[in-house]
């Protein structure tokens, strides 16, 4: 390497490479990651490649580290790439409940194959304290009404009313009417945090268990899967359970079940016979299957996940994964990440609570794998400091909505088709510039969105726009 100075400039010679070498003038390597990290042309590289496309023309030390710590701060790739690494997490189990059926989660395994009878789902409910499971088949569409009767007939029936169920955030257990029953009878309701049912493990232990035998029996038999449901039932409660080490029925009752043993007689009712025969066949298959599902359901959870903590005031970003919202065309082109945030508080060690504007109307709790750091984009404070990227820009998606952005100027008019085949429309569009932003934020923007104010305005664009053509 050598280093000379040629028409007020420090060069860097390297084999046949010749480079600019840059001052120590943060804004200055700022604006060059930037024109290298942002054009349109780039995409955005990660930081490996952009050191490699700066090098290409400039050389100052410390290039690696500022380009890393650009790439991290950039708001556009945090809002639009995949958080990478270990996903976020532990496992988290609830409190061990003193009697049994004092606590009950509730689940449902859907898009099984639909039976003769109709079902493609089934409820499953599981005492947390001693893990015995009752089984309802069910359909998909099965209401909040539907689910409460479900739960009446074989919960309450045999066991009494639990003193709280736990279960996800399904529209079942959101509904008015299971809120205002589950009041009047004194249960309390444990919703899973917002998108993510690990923090009801016992369930969905259970329903990976079931899900196997289900689908291993539906195999050979789709139509009449229904049919295993009570071999499946008394299998399960039957088996040892590795977390009590003793099986749910005797846990319940103090005793083991006598198991139904095919003895070869002659009988006089052929209908007893074969209703025994297949019962026991379905015993079997059911032992079987869930041998082989047990064999399968090794704890892999916390193997790849990682301990976060948020603390309170951080701004993060929260991931658009189960957001709504009117973006037209596919959901694979939204930002992956809105925001940022700030933090409430964190609910237990698995979930944050996060501070967010009252038009999004949804729930505020999230687990944490549905949160990722912001990292800040504040001016540079002093020379040891690394380059930060750019400001935010306007793209924030919510709920169903879009926040509301100062207009500075419309730059631009056209008209796009949009829609397939004979549902094909024009509609009018506007190239914008948004107050407080920098123009690498401008975006076309339908004329629905903007409010009627701005007409003149818009007007005015359409009006330069035909005039040029």
């Amino acid at each position: 390497e050598s280093l000379r100075r040629q028409n007020g400039l420090w060069l860097q010679t390297e084999g046949s490479v010749t480079r600019i070498v840059v001052p120590n003038d943060d804004a200055l390597r700022r604006d060059i990651l930037a024109r290298f990290h942002e054009d349109p042309l780039a995409g955005h590289p990660g930081s490996t490649r952009l050191v490699e496309l700066v090098r290409r023309s400039f050389w100052w030390p410390r290039l690696v580290t500022d380009a890393e710590n650009f790439v991290r701060t950039c708001s556009s790739c945090q809002r639009n790439k995949a958080l990478s690494g270990k996903g976020r997490g532990l496992l988290q189990p609830l409190p061990v409940p003193d009697a049994p059926w004092e606590s009950v989660s509730m689940d449902f395994v859907v898009a099984l194959p639909k039976t003769e009878g109709g079902y493609d789902s089934v409820l499953v409910m599981v005492d947390r304290l001693t893990k015995m499971v009752h089984l309802a088949p069910c359909t998909s569409s099965c209401t909040a009404e539907q689910t409460a009767r479900l739960f009446f007939d074989n919960v309450v029936r045999l066991h009494g009313v639990p003193k709280n169920v736990v279960s996800d955030r399904g529209s079942q257990f959101r509904s008015k009417f299971w809120e205002a029953l589950c009041k009047l009878v004194g249960m309390r309701v444990n919703l899973s945090t917002a998108y993510h049912p690990q923090s009801d493990g016992q369930t969905e232990r259970t329903n990976r268990t079931l899900g196997d035998m289900l689908r291993n029996f539906a195999g050979r038999t789709p139509l009449v899967w229904d049919t295993f449901l009570t071999a499946a039932e008394f299998a399960l409660n039957n088996a040892v359970n590795r977390s009590t080490g003793q099986s749910p029925f005797f846990l319940n009752y103090g005793f083991h079940p006598a198991l139904p043993v095919w003895r070869e007689l002659e009988v006089n009712v052929p209908a007893a016979k074969t209703f025994a025969k297949s019962f026991l066949s379905r015993m079997t298959d059911a032992k079987s299957c869930l041998d082989a599902a047990q064999q399968r359901a090794t704890d892999y959870y916390n193997k790849s996940k990682q301990d976060v903590i948020f603390s309170e005031g951080q701004m993060v970003l929260l991931s658009t994964k189960n957001l709504r919202s009117f973006a037209e065309g596919s959901r694979k082109l939204l930002p992956r990440w809105i925001g940022p945030y700030p933090v409430e508080r964190m609910v237990g060690n698995m979930a944050v609570k996060l501070v967010l504007p009252t038009d999004m109307n949804i729930h505020p709790t999230f687990h944490v794998s549905l949160i990722r750091p912001y990292r800040g984009t504040e001016p540079v404070a002093n020379a040891n400091d690394t380059p930060t990227a750019v400001e935010p820009g306007p793209e924030t998606w919510i709920a169903g909505k879009q926040k509301e952005y100062d207009v500075e100027r419309v730059l631009d008019y056209r008209t796009r088709r949009v829609g397939k085949h004979r549902r094909k429309r024009t509609v009018h569009e506007y190239l914008v510039k948004w107050t407080g932003y920098s123009s690498e934020h401008n975006s076309w923007e339908q004329a629905r969105n903007f409010s009627p104010d701005m007409k003149p305005l818009l007007d005015e664009a359409r009006l330069r726009a035909t005039q040029s053509q």
